[in-house]
């Protein structure tokens, strides 16, 4: 499981930086055309609004999976070993559960029910658009598994791809 893990670490890491890209890129087409040409692009700025809403879809497993998301460590490091251990497998379990009832399962009822439609500037379809939330969703539950499996076998610490 940590091979796959680190392989679509390596995509993510690809698709985000791809993405960012693409927005300096789009960003900057806007100022141009906008500034210089006083033509404003019309495409830009839904094109931006998706690339970000994408980019923080695939950013928050990423981080995840490296330990670096925000965490509030203060009370959990007055705890004893039990303690952390038991406070990491909730925590391990509480993102387990808000990545298949909320994400997955709400992110897909969303996306079905935005069949149909299509963005107005980018003629997309919005399914593309909501697209995002299960996916991230999808991708949690590939993180948070192993390192839930590996804290109630032994508690190892970062039980994700190690942070670098």
């Amino acid at each position: 499981m940590r091979k796959i893990v680190s392989i679509l670490d390596k995509i993510i890491e690809w698709l985000v930086l791809a993405l960012v890209a693409c927005m300096v890129l789009g960003n900057f087409w806007q100022i141009f055309t906008r500034f210089v040409l006083n033509d404003a692009a019309s495409w830009t700025e839904e094109f931006l609004r998706y690339s970000l809403i994408w980019l923080t879809m695939l950013g928050v497993p990423y981080a995840y999976s490296r330990n670096q998301h925000i965490a509030i460590e203060f009370i959990a490091q007055t705890f004893s070993a039990a303690g952390k251990r038991v406070n990491q497998i909730f925590i391990e379990v509480l993102v387990l559960f808000i990545s298949v009832v909320v994400l997955v399962a709400g992110g897909i009822m969303v996306t079905m029910n935005a069949s149909g439609q299509v963005s107005p500037a980018l003629g997309m379809p919005m399914v593309f658009y909501y697209a995002g939330v299960p996916v991230c969703g999808a991708l949690m539950i590939v993180y948070t598994l192993p390192r839930l499996v590996d804290e109630i076998r032994g508690g190892k610490k970062n039980a994700g791809v190690e942070a670098n």
